[in-house]
């Protein structure tokens, strides 16, 4: 998938995971009581927030080696410690 369609792709899921959120806080129905309420936080408050961070990983792939970014000696920033 090109980078241009995964960032489109990952700012449409953002929003659609905000505008989620968003009913979750004003538009549901707030005359829910007991496990109503809990099952509303529970799918469309925990959706929203798993929406919102998994498009990230679409708007930001990941680096081609896969792995985290290290100096070209290969020692990394934990050797720098010690």
């Amino acid at each position: 998938m090109s980078h241009g369609l995964r960032r489109i792709s990952g700012l449409a899921v953002m929003i659609a995971g905000l505008a989620l959120g968003a009913w979750v806080v004003f538009g549901a129905p707030h005359d829910w009581h007991g496990a109503k309420v809990l099952g509303r936080l529970a799918l469309g408050g925990l959706g929203a927030v798993g929406m919102i961070s998994g498009s990230a990983g679409l708007i930001f792939p990941d680096t081609p080696q896969g792995g985290p970014r290290t100096s070209q000696d290969g020692t990394g920033a934990q050797n720098d410690e010690a």
